[in-house]
């Protein structure tokens, strides 16, 4: 028994430095490439070298995180040819060690690595996400308009000719686009107030805010109520859909809270539900892709095609990837329950490396 302990520990660590060396690489990649694109972008700007690089280094984790699970199948993929290459493949095989006895190692070392992405490393991810949306809206962004939702309602502002105008509603009915218990701050560029508007329903009419039942405060004098009032707006229907926080800037801990404010508020949660879902299924398909390195990389050399069927194996990741693509694009506009979108591609990938590994131990 103690053999199998050495084994797994010898298997174990050689998986881990890999999996480490293909995550400093692909990271220095990120940099150097994101770096270029965000030169370009600020063109004649002026911006340091510092801001550009803390920038590059703040969106850096959030794209390692998309790709974790093909960062561990590159990793094991290398730790299987690694073994083959060296015989110590064959000699683990001919002193009747299973294939499944080296999988199962490398198997709960991905889920560890899975696990502690999603508990640890997504918060962290996730709050260095949203610090790099404030920065690239400061200095990028020409909209006006933005949106936040929390406990205490809607909040939604944009441009009023030269003044900044404040909208706190407590639900929006994007149908009709109407909102409830509308609270309508203006303020000047200053920042100093100029007036308040209080409505008990407003609704969306062309360039027009409709305004009912209400009370109107100009600054420095006393509120007079009105029956109805009109204000110039230029928020519609689309641009209060795509103004909706990024739902990358929230963490697996923070995204049911958030879906739950989002649907108290009157606004669609389908695609934070299938991020949620999402981020939940990596973390186990990390552990699964083991199973398809595994069946891509075990072939004995003297069986001839080992390099091809490595080939073929990454092209295979190339599949999986375009293909998590296409059920998380399902999952996010209805199409696939989120449920289900999220966890067809991890589970395709037990079944195939399964099938495939069971293939080669029965023949």
């Amino acid at each position: 028994m103690k053999i199998f302990s050495i084994l797994s520990r010898y298997i174990s660590r050689s998986f881990f430095l890999n999996f480490g060396v293909v995550v400093l690489c692909l990271f220095t990649i990120i940099v150097l490439f994101d770096f270029a694109e965000l030169q370009r972008r600020a063109g004649s700007k002026n911006i340091s070298f510092a801001l550009k690089l803390n920038m590059v280094l703040l969106r850096a984790p959030h794209f390692l995180e998309q790709v974790l699970p093909f960062l561990i199948f590159a990793a094991a993929l290398f730790t299987f040819w690694k073994l083959n290459r060296s015989n110590e493949l064959l000699v683990f095989r001919a002193s009747g060690i299973s294939i499944w006895r080296l999988i199962l190692p490398l198997y709960f070392t991905a889920l560890m690595i899975g696990l502690v992405d999603l508990t640890a490393f997504n918060p962290l991810s996730s709050a260095m996400q949203a610090r790099f949306e404030k920065l690239e809206k400061r200095i990028f962004s020409k909209a006006h308009e933005e949106i936040k939702v929390s406990s205490t309602g809607l909040w939604l502002s944009e441009k009023m000719g030269r003044n900044q105008a404040i909208y706190r509603a407590s639900k929006i009915d994007l149908n009709r686009l109407e909102f409830q218990d509308l609270n309508i701050f203006i303020m000047s560029p200053q920042n100093t107030f100029i007036e308040r508007i209080d409505a008990k329903t407003a609704q969306i009419q062309g360039n027009k805010l409709e305004l009912e039942g209400g009370w109107e405060t100009l600054a420095g004098k006393a509120s007079v109520p009105f029956m109805r009032k009109s204000i110039v707006t230029s928020l519609d229907g689309e641009k209060i859909r795509n103004m909706k926080e990024g739902r990358d800037t929230f963490s697996f801990w923070q995204l049911p809270s958030y879906i739950v404010l989002l649907e108290s508020s009157g606004l669609q949660s389908i695609k934070q539900k299938m991020y949620w879902h999402y981020l939940f299924s990596s973390a186990f398909w990390g552990a699964m892709m083991i199973l398809l390195a595994a069946a891509f990389s075990c072939r004995p050399h003297r069986q001839g095609k080992a390099t091809l069927l490595i080939f073929i194996g990454v092209l295979s990741g190339f599949f999986l990837y375009f293909f998590k693509d296409v059920t998380f694009a399902l999952g996010s506009s209805g199409g696939l329950p989120p449920l289900i979108a999220a966890w067809l591609p991890p589970l395709l990938t037990f079944m195939v490396g399964a099938v495939l590994i069971f293939n080669q131990e029965d023949g």
